[in-house]
């Protein structure tokens, strides 16, 4: 009887236990899903083997912006399955997702962050995705905290844009330039295509920025394609990328803008008309070749129609002697 007693009392005293030890871990269970639903953040904890397991209630937002079906339940569903079914090009995130949480689950990693953009009918998205590691009952979760942070990469796309336009012109800047006529380099070279360049430079006394701003906007009418940019340099100079284009066409380009510059009738302040210098070049860009080779080409073709009294134009070619342009009277 005695021995009886024991034992039954052993066995409350393990079934006490184990009730308090449910209803601890409910709470908790209670808890952790309060604090993620309270979250502005869209939750997502998934197993090892990236089976869902819990999602807060901001996750079905998420899924609905990006074009899932109204009231869609991810719960037991694969995470990277749910993945494929919303974003419009998941491959290369749902890799990169994947090598990330093992080294997570593997110790590697205390935690990681990874960015996309998804674009729908309706929604602009960029996701930043960060990864934790969840231990709970001694099985192992990632918590997977996705956010949308599109306004804060329109912020800084609006700040670069200011640090790559000209203050008084609202065309392209230096730094503008320099990366522009950088790629256009590399793109000419892997396509074996010419590229040409117009540098002009104003010629006057005291020209203030409304005049600036009107020949800036004839340096932009010819500038109508993707592989064309204008800019404003230093020293009251343009530049003028032209892209696919030779020597032939970019001359005739360069007549256009000096008549039409003329034709504004610009005047300075000492009642001078103001007047553009323009040097002119192209290239096919080879492997033994930099970019400053033209640029110095067409600065040097610049240099000389400014000291020349004949000639507003000039061209030089950047590997065989200089030659003078099409000539344009004063």
């Amino acid at each position: 009887m005695r021995c009886d007693l024991v034992w039954h009392r052993k066995i409350g005293h393990f079934t006490i236990n184990s009730f308090y030890w449910a209803a601890d871990k409910i709470m908790m269970d209670y808890i952790y899903k309060g604090i993620l639903d309270s979250l502005d953040s869209y939750i997502v904890v998934i197993e090892g083997d990236g089976v869902i397991s819990f999602t807060n209630k901001k996750w079905g937002d998420l899924t609905e912006a990006m074009g899932a079906t109204i009231g869609m339940d991810c719960l037991g569903k694969n995470y990277f399955d749910c993945c494929s079914m919303i974003l419009l090009n998941p491959d290369d995130f749902i890799t990169e997702c994947k090598l990330q949480i093992a080294k997570l689950l593997q110790g590697e990693n205390s935690e990681f962050v990874l960015e996309f953009s998804n674009y729908t009918i309706n929604h602009q998205i960029w996701l930043e995705v960060t990864g934790n590691l969840l231990v709970l009952d001694q099985s192992r979760y990632v918590i997977l905290n996705h956010s949308n942070i599109i306004n804060r990469k329109k912020d800084r796309a609006e700040i670069e844009k200011l640090t790559l336009i000209d203050s008084v012109t609202g065309i392209a800047n230096q730094k503008s330039f320099n990366n522009f006529y950088s790629n256009e380099w590399q793109r000419s070279m892997r396509n074996r295509i010419e590229m040409a360049l117009l540098l002009g430079e104003l010629e006057g006394d005291e020209i203030d920025g409304f005049q600036l701003k009107k020949v800036a906007k004839i340096f932009e009418k010819h500038a109508r394609r993707a592989c064309d940019l204008v800019a404003v340099l230093k020293n009251n100079q343009f530049a003028l990328i032209l892209g696919q284009t030779n020597s032939e066409s970019c001359e005739f380009v360069a007549l256009e803008i000096h008549q039409e510059i003329l034709q504004l009738n610009l005047m300075s302040i000492e009642g001078n008309q103001i007047s553009i210098n323009i040097g002119i070049s192209s290239a096919t860009p080879t492997l033994i070749d930099t970019s400053d080779m033209l640029f110095n080409s067409v600065d040097l073709a610049l240099r000389k129609a400014k000291s020349s009294r004949q000639q507003n134009i000039y061209s030089h070619c950047p590997t065989i002697s200089f030659k003078a342009g099409l000539v344009m009277k004063n």
